[in-house]
């Protein structure tokens, strides 16, 4: 195990390395688990063991380099098998036997229905070319930082918030201490993708498809999260009645929202948020097991978007109060996971304590789309009513459902009364918890609401009078029928509350299928910026083409979206964010040149207007004029957008 990582980087297979030490953590899963469970479970225990690596690799040489992230995984999962010992003796099984025990029917439907949320997430993405999947993000402001940071890891080997000083250059002032665990998640990932050759510049086309890949895990993490958490209620193809409208309502009402945001950090977060509370409703069988992966997933969590934590810490402590008599004869091992666990989690706050210490910080504005509380609210509502009956409280799993639904909701009560109290009104934060409100809530309505559905008609109990063909009709009518009517439900009811156009046709996921989102003037002046953009060029390129965001009868973010991304291109966003702050309002040929003047950067200035271009000139030839380059936007014969030099003298 240990040689074979060098001997992929040799032959330039490091994504293959990848792959076996995904695969053989999948195998030290010793309870019992089918195939999916196993890479799901070894999945995000390794995205927790990475998040505590990038402590460790930003101080090395090599940084985030295959080598220098494979060898000490490898060292740990030799370790593990050492200290596990060999694995029980087991009957000889025929091949096809032992494929159907790793994938078993149960099985099917979830890997259908994640199968078809990730190619419906995907394909926007797939068949675009690079300036094309530019178009499709650029909307999306925050995620233009995200991408400078994870282009940062790249670069000087680790986590900003450890290299901050070699960071400054090429991150926002006081983004250098943001949770950083999905920008370094993607950043492993590139790096093996790349074999090591982290220093390429920035490849916005591999950024784009990673950020929607992510989006994707989200969709399929919530949906395994919410087949465990159904447990054997539905067997067999029976699943599709449960797994279709969650998978539909993920992909066709709120996931896009939040993809349209560039919220990498929550994406990433939520999906870890959701396996810990199916985890935490259906344990692992194995004590030890359970332990790690929880602590390895509160850490992820802490690194990806440490919001979610209070959410992680009730479920940890559900899981905890309904399974004492389980680990209170193993308090040592639980005792040393959570101080592990707990340090990690503490760094990321550690860390950003300076700039969000205070809970001021959660009356901040933002920008961000509002959930839809029509569909999310009664659904919430009737699952704490079903977990708070008599008979799911005599349920461990069930108990331990109503400890994440109920804490939950009640901290999202909490933000909403404290942001009312100070502001008047809910804003960003609120809509924040409420995307933990609707993971918790799908995945524990699994749990509560499915044990209600007709057993022998919609489960198909085995051993029941009766069951035969005509039974087995029966139950794939009322599977068909129940499907059909949930599928038609989320559909219809798909659309933003505020959306003026009903069902399919008025759903973020029409959008996203139709990329109406897009801003394909933004990516096509961006493009033909950067492609301009002269060798070793250390001008800050600022973009004035397009509308403005003020003093414009309808705000637009214009030149705005070009400056941030420029920034992201050009690796120069921790020297360009003050002239991108400047050119989002409307300015005449004496602020360009008032501003140029007083600018410690030099300055290129792309302008779409050749009037402004004329009396910038005129301006500056009357007396002495700053070290400025003014370049003109303009379509050649072709129709083609292209940059043009315009002298100032």
């Amino acid at each position: 195990m240990l040689g074979l990582p060098p001997v992929f980087h040799l032959v330039g297979a490091d994504l293959l390395g990848f792959l076996l030490l995904w695969g053989a953590a999948a195998t030290l899963i010793r309870s019992r688990a089918t195939a999916f469970d196993r890479l799901m479970i070894s999945g995000v225990t390794l995205v927790g063991w990475t998040c505590a690596l990038g402590l460790v690799v930003g101080h090395w040489r090599h940084g985030v380099h295959p080598l220098t992230l494979a060898e000490p995984t490898a060292l740990a999962l030799v370790v593990v098998r050492a200290l596990a010992g060999p694995a029980p003796a087991r009957p000889g099984l025929p091949l096809r036997a032992r494929v159907r025990a790793l994938v078993p029917t149960r099985d099917h439907p979830l890997l259908l229905t994640a199968a078809l949320a990730v190619a419906f997430v995907m394909y926007p993405v797939l068949h675009r070319s690079t300036a094309e999947r530019l178009a499709l993000i650029t909307s999306a402001e925050d995620l233009a930082r995200h991408s400078a940071l994870y282009d940062t890891i790249l670069r000087v080997g680790g986590l900003v918030s450890i290299r901050q000083a070699e960071a400054a250059a090429t991150v926002q002032e006081h983004l250098e201490t943001y949770p950083q665990g999905s920008h370094l998640i993607l950043a492993v990932i590139t790096s093996f993708l790349r074999g090591g050759n982290t220093h390429g510049g920035m490849q916005i086309s591999l950024f784009v498809l990673l950020y929607t890949v992510t989006a994707a895990a989200l969709a399929v993490a919530v949906l395994w999260a919410v087949h465990r958490a159904a447990g054997p209620a539905l067997r067999g193809w029976r699943g599709l009645a449960l797994l279709l409208p969650v998978g539909a309502f993920l992909v066709v009402a709120e996931l896009p929202k939040l993809y349209f945001n560039g919220f990498i950090s929550e994406l990433f977060a939520l999906g870890l948020l959701a396996v810990l509370v199916a985890l935490a409703i259906r344990p692992l069988d194995r004590i030890h097991e359970q332990l790690v992966v929880m602590g390895a997933l509160v850490a992820g969590i802490s690194f990806g978007h440490y919001l979610l934590l209070p959410a992680a810490g009730a479920t940890v402590l559900s899981w905890a109060v309904c399974h004492w008599s389980t680990w209170r004869r193993h308090w040592v091992s639980a005792l040393a996971v959570s101080v592990v666990a707990g340090g990690l989690a503490l760094f990321p706050i550690g860390v950003n304590l300076s700039t969000a210490g205070s809970a001021e910080v959660l009356t901040v504005p933002g920008g961000i789309t509002p959930v839809g509380r029509h569909v999310l609210f009664p659904l919430v509502a009737a699952t704490l009513a079903v977990l708070l009956t008599r008979s799911a409280r005599a349920d461990r799993a069930r108990r331990a459902a109503l400890g994440a639904c109920g804490s939950i909701v009640l901290f999202s009560f909490g933000i909403r009364q404290y942001q009312l109290q100070k502001t008047g009104d809910t804003s960003y934060f609120y809509e924040k918890v409420l995307h933990q409100l609707l993971v918790i809530g799908l995945v524990t309505a699994a749990a509560a609401v499915l044990p209600l559905f007709g057993r022998r008609i919609v489960a198909g109990e085995r051993g029941a009078a009766g069951s035969g063909p005509r039974s087995g009709l029966r139950s794939a009518v009322a599977v068909v029928a129940a499907t059909g009517c949930l599928l038609y439900g989320v559909v219809f009811n798909s659309q933003p509350d505020v959306s003026k156009a009903a069902g399919w046709e008025g759903s973020p996921g029409r959008n996203l299928l139709r990329g109406g989102q897009a801003r394909w003037d933004v990516a096509e002046r961006v493009t033909a910026i950067h492609d301009s953009r002269p060798a070793d060029d250390q001008r800050v390129a600022v973009s004035l083409g397009g509308r403005r965001v003020w003093d414009e009868v309808k705000p637009d973010w214009g030149s705005s979206e070009d400056n941030l991304w420029l920034g992201v291109l050009n690796s120069d966003q921790g020297r360009s964010w003050r002239s991108w702050m400047w050119g989002l309002g409307r300015h005449s040929a004496g602020d360009i040149l008032y501003y140029a003047s007083i600018t410690p950067e030099p300055l290129r200035i792309y302008l779409d207007d050749p009037k402004l271009a004329a009396e910038v000139k005129a301006l500056a030839s009357q007396g002495k004029a700053p070290d400025l380059e003014v370049n003109l936007l303009r379509r050649d014969a072709s129709g083609r957008l292209v940059v043009v030099p315009f002298p100032l003298s």
